[in-house]
């Protein structure tokens, strides 16, 4: 008597899925590069932290604000003066959906009264959750 045949389809792998993570992978990596980048475009010897908590918060939602020894002002890494850095953080407040804080990076060489209007500048278009970079010790 002959063996029964059992008729075996063969398997099929779907790429389509694997390559559009990829490619997710591949666009998030690129705009969160970009976004770091920019962060740190300007290089500042900034202060050491002598208190305070270390933040583990996410990048989004973050205004990078660098201020150079020299008193020059950069919104991200546009150099801007105080009256464009009032008018685009209003323009940022104005526009956000969510909660947005700003980031002031400056060099451990700036004097207080070059930093000073830009807390100034936050507290007057409504930023209140203003933080310092500040380089561990």
């Amino acid at each position: 008597m002959k063996a029964p045949q059992i008729k075996r389809s063969s398997l099929k792998f779907n790429m389509t899925p694997l390559i559009d993570i990829t490619f997710l992978l591949i666009v998030f990596f690129v705009m969160s590069n970009r976004l770091i980048r920019e962060e740190v475009a300007i290089e500042l010897d900034l202060p050491r932290e002598s208190s305070g908590e270390n933040l583990e918060t996410d990048e989004n939602g973050k205004i990078i604000v660098n201020i150079t020894a020299n008193g020059v002002y950069y919104l991200g890494a546009k150099q801007v003066d105080l009256d464009e850095l009032k008018e685009r953080l209003a323009r940022e407040k104005a526009r956000a959906t969510r909660p947005t804080s700003v980031r002031i990076r400056a060099d451990r060489n700036t004097p207080y009264g070059v930093v000073e209007p830009t807390l100034v500048i936050c507290a007057q278009v409504g930023f209140y959750d203003v933080s310092f970079s500040v380089a561990q010790e």
